[in-house]
């Protein structure tokens, strides 16, 4: 199982993710029922990395289940910066795939020492953080022993979204109907992955070449979509590492689209949900002019082999669980083009100088 890469766990995501979907009630019910109990006037998402990119795709639907605020926060932020909080009302969810993040911890025990009550979001370990959160959410999605993490990004924002949508319904937020609603769209997309995954393993043929050469490049999103362009954005510079640059799309507009010169690339992230009409008219316009722009999602009126037809479900809620996965893809597959050995790290010393995890992946 240690020779696994990023790709095996791509193709573990489509069955860890329903397992949790069966699994919700069992899984959430602890922190539904403190939740429905409680007078919650604010959550507090705190992790980093992946994990903080997870916190940000989740807000929207967690704001819209919980009707509660939902405010993300950087674990050192938290920990070192943040002064203005409310124990009585305030709850914290640190969520941290392996538990051993540093500066989760030091958020946590932060929280505890305020008297804020707080769940971690964690893997089924006994590790640091679960000894420091007063409550725990498990990620049952089994481990990942590589360090850019996929299957457990799409897990945690799953996670979370079923923590918000069991204490909906025990809070009497949604009623038996919409809650099967919820439950019933989420299977049609989760059960998506697959199919997906091919797709956008016969699309990337198609430009391979092209993204070989990339060395520059914004990922674009609107909405909870916002995160899944940090998380590809992360996950090309942790594999392929050049600079891939985040942007919600209307902030693109606001200066960073002038620097994209022909050499800089451009990734959309396009589901025919929010936005997409005027996504549609920036691929149109930039494509014209620029010939590294590309799509994951289909653009009206544009053939093209750099938009990508993923035969996406586009459910307004739940696209994120689909678009994620040809930016991982992206990643893995440019980065094996490449030739680059992940094990050999760019900078090996900064490691025992920063340490960032308090103790190694258990295995």
């Amino acid at each position: 199982m240690s020779n696994f890469v990023m790709l095996d766990y791509i193709h573990e995501t489509q069955e860890a993710a329903l397992g949790i979907l069966e699994k919700r009630a069992e899984i959430c019910g602890e922190f539904a029922h403190d939740f429905a109990a409680g007078k919650y006037g604010r959550v507090l998402l705190t992790a980093s990395g992946t994990s903080y990119n997870s916190c940000v795709t989740a807000k929207y639907y967690m704001e819209k289940m919980l009707r509660v605020p939902c405010e993300t926060i950087t674990s050192y932020a938290f920990a070192h910066y943040d002064k203005t909080f409310y124990p009585d009302t305030d709850l914290v969810i640190a969520v941290t795939q392996e538990g051993e993040s540093t500066n989760t911890i030091d958020a946590l025990t932060k929280a505890n020492s305020l008297g804020i009550d707080n769940f971690v979001v964690t893997e089924y370990l006994n590790n640091t953080c679960t000894q420091t959160a007063k409550k725990k959410v498990t990620i049952d999605c089994g481990r990942e022993f590589v360090g850019p993490k996929t299957k457990g990004y799409t897990c945690t924002v799953l996670t979370l979204f079923l923590m918000a949508l069991e204490a909906a319904k025990a809070r009497g937020y949604v009623d038996e109907a919409a809650y099967g609603d919820n439950v019933a769209r989420l299977g049609s997309v989760l059960r998506n992955i697959d199919p997906v995954i091919e797709k956008t393993k016969t699309w990337f043929e198609a430009v391979r070449e092209e993204f070989v050469k990339c060395e520059k490049c914004y990922v674009l999103g609107y909405g909870a979509n916002v995160g899944t362009a940090m998380e590809g954005a992360l996950k090309s510079m942790e594999t392929v590492r050049y600079p891939y640059f985040w942007f919600e799309t209307e902030e693109f507009l606001h200066g960073p689209l002038a620097s994209v010169k022909p050499d800089v690339y451009t990734v959309l992230i396009a589901p025919r949900t929010y936005g997409y009409e005027r996504a549609n008219a920036l691929f149109k316009i930039m494509h014209d002019q620029n010939p590294h722009v590309y799509s994951i999602g289909v653009q009206d009126g544009v053939e093209s082999d750099h938009v990508l037809d993923g035969g996406f479900v586009d459910d307004e809620d739940f696209s994120v669980f689909e678009y994620a996965i040809p930016l991982q893809l992206l990643a893995y597959l440019t980065y094996t083009a490449r030739g680059i050995d992940l094990q050999v790290r760019n900078y090996p010393r900064t490691r025992e100088a920063l340490p960032t995890k308090a103790k190694p992946l258990q295995r």
